[in-house]
């Protein structure tokens, strides 16, 4: 008895189980039926087909700016500071009195040498008159000319001395910035401050690998400072050999209106190099960036309609109109043009007629 219980009860939950599985799978089937109702996602882009054209091949490095003009003011004799007649950052003209070292002890040492040399002269003077009448002998006149020139000679070293104590702007500047003041002690050899000359040109330097060490002084090269303004040079000169260090060889090219930029930042440099090179040029709609690079969307004919297919590309110069591929794509190829950031690999495209590049081909 109780074996056919638990037999009736076994049958009981098997149909049961039986009977919403049935009900699960027709809910299964109706939701798939439902969604396959909607159409495939897709998006709608305009097209153009990538053409070729001839480029001058450029090389773009890191440069850093020189000031034509630069000085760090030092001073050759140790000394106590009695004048600083300067501040931080001032405009200094050429040949002012920056700093003045103690020249007390110089200047009465002066007094004294000009002293002697003023008896040395009245002597010569007496000594030559006596020479004419022969009453001395020639080695008298000799040792009163020697004794003249011996003090004439002491005070041109002391008045050396003294322009030494005495620091001068070399040409009109920019000061740096310094902690000086009068009463400090300066060892000789001392870097008091920078010196920068106010002039509207600027040098940048920058080096090259040594297969363009035929770049011709006078070429053109295009400067970015971190601004974002971009500045047109020439090159100036060339090094008269490659660096022991990186094997490369140092340029330099000339800025006329470059005072904003501040000696040693960093810059980039691109030079042509004269060569031509093929590359594809795509509109400036057509590549998109992520973390992983550049690249495009190539369209694949699917019925009536296209495929994306994604293609990572090497960019090589670009403008707000258009964009030099290197590598990663040829000619004649449709890919998607303005709305190619809404794609994604593998969607369905529709197209639309779009204007194109000089060259380039609709669809």
């Amino acid at each position: 008895m109780n074996t056919r219980r638990w037999l009736i009860t076994l049958v009981g939950c098997v149909a049961l189980l039986a009977a919403l599985g049935g009900y699960k799978a027709m809910q299964i089937r109706a939701a798939i039926a439902f969604a396959e109702s909607f159409p495939e996602p897709s998006e709608t882009v305009e097209t153009a087909i990538t053409d070729r054209h001839e480029v001058q091949a450029q090389v773009t490095t890191i440069g850093y700016v020189v000031a034509p003009q630069t000085q760090t003011l030092r001073n050759e004799l140790e000394g106590r500071v009695t004048q600083v007649n300067f501040r931080s950052g001032d405009l200094v003209q050429q040949n002012q009195v920056l700093i003045q070292l103690d020249i007390t002890e110089e200047q009465a040492r002066l007094k004294a040498a000009q002293a002697r040399a003023r008896l040395a002269q009245l002597d010569l003077k007496r000594v030559d008159k006596l020479r004419k009448n022969r009453n001395v002998s020639e080695e008298r006149l000799d040792q009163a000319q020697a004794e003249f020139d011996i003090a004439r000679a002491d005070i041109q070293a002391l008045l050396a001395v003294i322009d030494k104590k005495t620091l001068r702007a070399p040409f009109t500047a920019r000061t740096g910035i310094h902690q000086l003041e009068p009463g400090d002690y300066l060892q000789g050899n001392t870097a008091i401050t920078t010196l920068v000359g106010v002039t509207p040109e600027k040098w940048v330097d920058f080096t090259l690998p040594q297969k363009h060490a035929g770049l011709a002084i006078g070429t053109e090269a295009i400067v970015m400072p971190a601004n974002g303004t971009a500045l047109v040079g020439r090159i100036i000169a060339r090094d008269s050999a490659v660096s022991e260090q990186s094997r490369n060889l140092r340029f330099r090219l000339r800025l006329e209106q470059a005072e904003h930029l501040a000696p040693n930042s960093t810059v980039n440099v691109s030079v042509q190099t004269g060569e031509q090179e093929q590359w594809v040029r795509v509109p400036a709609t057509a590549v998109t960036h992520d973390a992983l690079g550049s690249y495009v969307y190539q369209l694949e004919v699917e019925g009536d309609a296209y495929r994306a297919r994604r293609l990572p590309v090497v960019t090589k110069a670009e403008n707000d109109e258009w964009v030099s591929i290197q590598s990663g794509i040829d000619a004649g190829t449709l890919i998607a043009a303005n709305g190619a950031f809404k794609l994604r690999d593998g969607l369905k495209v529709y197209t639309r007629e779009r204007p194109t590049l000089a060259n380039s081909q609709t669809r």
